[in-house]
């Protein structure tokens, strides 16, 4: 006899059938956002310049359409609606995850607990998104800056680097409030002290921060050139699979991985974990 594994991904595929019903409409929702403006970002800069399109008279116009807010084109719309449902998708599996390991039990879809928690979800999403698209704006105004330099190579290189240096930081301070969640729904804490206790716990854990603050920035920008790729080559099922298969394991291993280290590091007994036969 052993336990069964505790490890988020473990969790994540062992109560899959439970959790895709939540996080796989997003998912799709997500990627048909995607994919309809195909906002390639970096990679498309990257494009341009390796195949010599870009010049000192046109790269500051080529960054503000794939790197800024203006990347998601007349296609807003279906990323504001993505955006005013990722938080549901969100409070509902947090509920879900919680009443499981806390109880042993998971709801189907416990609506009112989950829109609870919806306003401070979408405030926390809303602020996280605006954070990151000023940062990168910065990143563009310093492009802007050293256009002394004469070599749009140059100003490319550093202005890719420094975005992906924005997106590292972005993942890394993401990584530190990811406890905020499981401490205010499980333990009602005032949002902004669950964020202090989060930084808290978390900071100590650098190695862990930093490997997924460099992971998964490095991920996503494989998911833009595979997509890239394929949209070049008018693969649009191949497009939409890949949004789709990389949004769907984002939103659903976000929460466990929360809950996973909430239950490490701040205690209690998971009620989720049985014993189980082997050899």
């Amino acid at each position: 006899m052993r336990y069964q594994s505790k490890s988020s991904v473990a969790y994540m595929f062992r109560n899959f059938g439970r959790l895709f019903y939540v996080t796989l409409p997003m998912a799709l929702l997500l990627a048909f956002a995607f994919w309809l403006s195909n906002p390639v970002c970096e990679i498309q800069v990257l494009s341009q310049l390796v195949n010599g399109k870009l010049s000192m008279d046109n790269y500051l116009a080529v960054l503000l359409d794939n790197v800024t807010v203006l990347r998601y084109g007349k296609f807003w719309w279906v990323y504001a609606i993505a955006l005013a449902t990722l938080p549901l998708c969100a409070s509902l599996t947090v509920v879900k995850i919680d009443r499981h390991m806390r109880m042993g039990l998971m709801p189907a879809l416990p609506m009112k607990r989950a829109f609870g928690i919806y306003p401070m979800m979408l405030l926390y999403l809303l602020c996280s998104l605006a954070a990151r698209e000023l940062c990168t704006l910065v990143v563009v105004g310093i492009a802007a800056m050293i256009k002394f330099a004469g070599n749009v190579t140059a100003i490319i290189s550093v202005t890719l680097a420094l975005l992906l240096a924005v997106h590292i930081l972005w993942v890394y301070v993401t990584g530190l409030l990811i406890l905020s969640f499981p401490l205010k729904y499980s333990e009602n804490y005032r949002f902004n002290r669950a964020m202090s206790y989060s930084a808290r716990i978390m900071f100590p854990q650098k190695r862990l921060l930093w490997g997924f603050a460099t992971v998964a920035p490095l991920t996503r920008l494989a998911v833009l050139a595979l997509a890239y790729i394929a949209d070049f080559y008018g693969l649009d099922a191949v497009v939409w699979i890949v949004y789709t298969l990389a949004f769907f394991f984002a939103v659903t291993y976000a929460p466990c991985f929360a809950y996973k280290h909430y239950y490490d590091d701040v205690g209690g007994e998971r009620r989720d974990i049985s014993r189980i036969m082997f050899g």
